[in-house]
């Protein structure tokens, strides 16, 4: 089996490697060669900048960014059953089904601190009674268990996420975590948590919070800055590979001087505090109130005076503010919504710098941006989650 300690660079992959390759559904490229994956990415790009009419002044086709192997810092797992009537599975869901998950142990996209802690609540869970949350009844305890990792701090963040329908045992749970680690790797553990959600949506959602052990939020850096990460703040994935990303974007930003910056869609204000460097001012602006909590109190960290974060809807928001001289948006999957779309033109500025996690819905934004006088002078691709679908772009847009 492949390393995922600081495994290299690499340019080919012919064996699946996983052994869950071809039934888990998280990634859709095991086994394909690593050259092949980034031709298949680059193609699927170009296809949707040539359908929306969208075609960049210089093109940079998707590239590697980081290490293929134990990169992400964040992982879901759910708690159900292969098949109906089962034993307990604790993992992803199975290819092309909503109700089966598979235990995926030995996933080799995590770390491996996230397999031992995987290996270890699912062992509690069989022992502890509890039963898993049907989709369809509604009726169940136990629904996700969700890891995130301080890249560079190696900090773990556990947290148990249940309905409110029993009481869970906090010393054995919290003694089935501490268990999982090498003894020297229990002061890694900054908080484990337990989250109640009791929506009938399967989604990873918060009604309630408790604070098991240690804090409710783990440390990590990017571009030289300190980052305080709460439990439902969103934090890039692929840490050292979205760090490389965001360098060479903000590099394209023209060097007007001091000036006043939006950045929307600031999440825990990575953009913003780096580009309080070179800004008069930097206002962030983010839905997630807990990520607002956690940009403010990054910003206080880092000693940052000129960054200011606003909590709402990105539409609403701006919709209430003057022009900015410089705009970076970094939206959601669903790309720039149409209303705060509409605002980014109505402020008419030179340029603006669009972070893209779905090419698809940039190249949507970017022809309603052409048909009001921009063009992507420069636009980057990524491939910051090998073995997966996804890309990153990054584009500056002129007019």
């Amino acid at each position: 089996m492949i390393s995922r300690a600081s495994a290299p660079l690499m340019t080919d992959l012919r064996a699946p490697a996983c052994k869950h390759a071809g039934v888990c559904g998280g990634c859709q490229y095991q086994g394909v060669p690593y050259e092949e994956q980034l031709r298949i990415k680059n193609e699927a790009v170009l296809e949707h900048l040539s359908e929306n009419g969208v075609h960049p002044g210089e093109y940079r086709p998707v590239r590697q960014t980081g290490q293929l192997f134990g990169y992400r810092n964040k992982m879901e797992y759910s708690f159900g059953d292969e098949v109906k009537g089962g034993p307990m599975s604790l993992g992803m869901h199975k290819q092309g089904s909503y109700m089966s998950v598979i235990n995926t142990d030995g996933c080799l996209i995590v770390p491996e601190s996230f397999d031992r802690i995987q290996a270890a609540v699912l062992s509690w869970a069989e022992k502890s009674g509890h039963g898993f949350h049907h989709k369809r009844s509604h009726s169940g305890f136990l629904r996700s268990l969700v890891l995130r990792r301080g890249e560079r701090t190696g900090e773990l963040l556990i947290n148990l996420v249940t309905t409110s329908e029993e009481a869970l045992d906090d010393a054995a749970f919290c003694s089935a975590v501490f268990e999982s680690q090498d003894p020297g790797l229990k002061d890694r553990i900054a908080g484990i948590l337990h989250t109640v959600n009791d929506r009938r949506s399967d989604v990873v959602a918060c009604d309630s919070m408790r604070t098991l052990y240690g804090r409710d939020h783990y440390f990590d850096k990017l571009l030289g800055l300190s980052f305080r990460v709460g439990a439902f703040s969103f934090f890039q994935t692929n840490t050292s590979a979205v760090e490389s990303m965001l360098e060479e974007a903000l590099s394209l930003i023209p060097q007007t001087g001091a000036e006043n910056i939006y950045d929307v869609y600031c999440g825990t204000g990575a953009i913003s505090l780096a580009l309080s460097r070179r800004a008069d001012r930097v206002t962030g602006i983010e839905l997630i109130e807990d990520s607002v909590v956690s940009a403010r109190e990054n910003a206080e960290r880092n000693g940052v005076k000129n960054a200011s974060f606003i909590c709402g809807d990105a539409f609403e928001v701006m919709a209430g503010l003057e022009a900015p001289g410089l705009l970076v948006v970094d939206p959601p999957r669903m790309g720039l919504h149409p209303k705060a779309l509409k605002r980014v033109i109505e402020y008419g500025l030179p340029a603006l710098l669009y972070i893209s996690c779905n090419p698809k819905t940039f190249a949507e934004n970017a022809a309603v941006l052409k048909s009001a006088g921009y063009k992507a002078s420069v636009l980057g691709a990524y491939d910051n989650f090998p073995f997966t679908r996804h890309v990153e772009l990054a584009a500056l847009l002129e007019k």
